[in-house]
């Protein structure tokens, strides 16, 4: 298991000290969320396609998500082409940058779509992006979260997709909330997951509340158990939410925090297999 930071949980610091603090904790890459504090849109990373390039080299410390905002569940028919130009060119943007997989949402539920026709639009919208991804060798991962929290309604879209190119990003955190255990998350997933984000949280009486890793109620451990028992080995993305909760620890306590608990979890699950 190769684990990223999510440039989401540094807010305060600029590429630079991304690849630093990445290089000196000990993580195997980099989720691009945030782009010198600000979110990533086309133009920010095509702007600064050279210094991602010399910062992060594939082979050393690879960009591996570039998680975007993009979201797809839409029947207009104006609004379904802006989106996919878009989806297209984030594509070819990811295959510039040698970038395995993009990250797109689905939506927020649109007023005019109930949830069966925002599963609909969003797999025919991947199924149009899908011949592009494919050619070019990029993945499109479509998050478990908004409406598409569920891991079950995240499996249809992508179903109706029907490509190698289109999967799910499994997080944990989302899957918890929508009420499915990790067994039936990566059930209701079967064998789609291309990339993983992880946190921890407690329940509160007003919501949620985020924790560093070990401290809350997401069953993290059991989680990446059975990843490994399922043949994943891929990215997974520790994504510290400080950009929008700026009352949480600061990255430089988090990030190595949730490294050195990954690493023991990945032991002890290793040792209970033997």
């Amino acid at each position: 298991m190769k684990f990223t930071l999510n440039t989401l949980g540094a807010p305060n610091w600029n590429l630079e000290e991304t690849a630093e603090r990445a290089r000196e904790y000990g993580y195997s890459g980099v989720d691009l969320r945030l782009l010198d504090g600000e979110v990533i849109t086309l133009d920010s990373v095509r702007a600064n396609r050279q210094r991602i390039k010399a910062l992060f080299p594939p082979q050393e410390l690879p960009v591996a998500v570039l998680a975007t905002s993009l979201r797809l569940a839409t029947n207009d028919p104006a609004k379904r082409q802006e989106v996919l130009a878009e989806g297209h060119d984030w594509i070819d943007l990811a295959a510039e940058l040698g970038v395995p997989v993009i990250r797109f949402f689905a939506a927020r539920k649109p007023v005019e779509l109930d949830l069966d026709a925002s599963i609909q639009a969003v797999g025919e919208m991947l199924r149009s992006l899908a011949e592009h991804a494919e050619r070019t060798n990029v993945n499109i991962g479509v998050e478990t979260h908004d409406e598409f929290a569920s891991a079950v309604v995240t499996g249809k879209a992508v179903r109706i997709a029907g490509s190698p190119a289109v999967g799910a990003i499994w997080d944990m955190w989302h899957t918890t909330r929508a009420g499915e255990s990790p067994e039936q998350a990566l059930n209701a997933l079967d064998g789609c997951v291309i990339n993983v984000h992880l946190k921890d949280a407690r329940r509160t009486s007003t919501g949620w509340e985020l924790l560093l890793l070990g401290e809350g109620e997401i069953p993290v451990k059991q989680g990446l158990r059975l990843l490994k028992h399922s043949g994943y080995d891929d990215f997974i993305s520790v994504e510290w939410e400080k950009k929008w909760h700026p009352e949480i620890p600061e990255p430089e306590v988090a990030f190595p925090q949730h490294l050195a608990v990954l690493k023991e979890y990945v032991r002890e699950i290793s040792d209970d297999d033997r």
